[in-house]
């Protein structure tokens, strides 16, 4: 296989971003959303069929490689089963799934099919997150005591008005979900240890009537190897996304990527000198009345296909993905017995 030839599930504002990189990395088959309009307008575009059912994009595209899901939250898991059992690889948008049980599922059907299963995780190829990574493999940090992340963005009302999945419990899920996986992701790879919740609150300050869950919230972390950790997040920022960051207190040394995208290293004290590392170059993805993460699709595409093509091994685990999943459950667990 020289080429790839991709079939897409869900055409809204993310999909939209997805198609132009299926064209730019191999080929585009098919598309497919519950809107046939949208479906249409998109194959128009690329010259593909267009369907308004799952099913029959995986019937009539069997000669393409790869499903792409980007439909909402709680389709992911069913529509990736269904997929990889269709005998298709599977690339989907984040979070993987709204259970931990959902992504085990998805893990097993993908074993069982012998597919490639991968889920979105741009912010792990930004520049200054790969070289905090690689501080932390080569041991520069020594013992990390505390990790505290911080997520501050803006989601107003005229966000949700326009889908009616946005701010549900059943197909969204929660803004841990849906706006902060990738920083809970980074969190997670960076600690590489088991975590408990040991409290977690949260509260709905700025979005009643509108949203399903808190808009604010905060956790509390122990790790497995000792260190702690906190997690503060938030849509309520004023006017616009604020702050996504992670500090880590370690033995040597004091290091924090900042910006609003973890997208450059705001300040680093090191025992062994300090980090070499450029900013991230790309911008965010702009949706026009608000901004999502990082614009590194492009890289995720990348890694995909020389994952597909040349068995290379990949630096997105869906152990790890799952563990997120995980995570974020068992934050709402903890939000169930402390909320205001």
């Amino acid at each position: 296989m020289t080429s790839v030839k991709f079939i897409l599930v869900g055409c809204g504002n993310i999909g939209v971003r997805h198609a132009a990189l299926m064209h730019q990395f191999g080929k585009l088959e098919g598309v497919c959303d519950v809107d046939e309009s949208k479906a249409k307008q998109l194959a128009e575009q690329y010259h593909c069929k267009a369907f308004g059912c799952l099913n029959d994009l995986l019937t009539a595209c069997k000669n393409a490689a790869v499903l792409v899901i980007c439909t909402p939250n709680a389709l992911h898991a069913p529509q990736a089963i269904q997929g990889l059992d269709a005998g298709f690889h599977v690339l989907v948008e984040k979070p993987m799934a709204l259970s931990a049980m959902d992504c085990r599922a998805m893990i097993d059907a993908a074993s069982k099919a012998g597919k490639l299963l991968m889920v979105v995780k741009q912010n792990r190829f930004n520049p200054p997150v790969l070289a905090v990574k690689h501080a932390i493999e080569q041991a520069l940090l020594g013992k990390i005591y505390s990790v505290h992340l911080n997520c501050l963005w803006h989601r107003d009302e005229a966000y949700y008005m326009q889908s009616k999945w946005r701010g549900t419990k059943q197909l969204d899920g929660g803004i841990l979900f849906t706006q902060f996986s990738h920083f809970i992701d980074i969190l997670l790879w960076f600690m590489g240890s088991d975590v408990k919740v040991v409290a977690a609150s949260a509260a709905n300050l700025a979005h009643q009537n509108i949203i399903e869950f808190e808009d604010t919230g905060v956790a509390q972390l122990q790790f497995a190897n000792g260190a702690l950790g906190s997690i503060h997040y938030s849509i309520n920022a004023f006017q616009q996304n604020a702050e996504g960051s992670i500090l880590l207190n370690a033995e040597n040394g004091i290091i924090k990527i900042g910006g609003k995208y973890l997208d450059n290293i705001a300040f680093q004290t090191l025992k062994h000198g300090d980090i070499a590392c450029t900013e991230t170059s790309a911008e965010a993805n702009d949706y026009g009345s608000y901004q999502g993460s990082i614009r590194n699709h492009d890289k995720v595409y990348a890694h995909f296909r020389e994952i597909l093509l040349h068995n290379k091994a990949s630096i997105i685990q869906n152990e790890e993905a799952m563990q997120t999943v995980a995570l974020i459950e068992s934050i709402h667990q903890s939000i169930q017995h402390n909320s205001f």
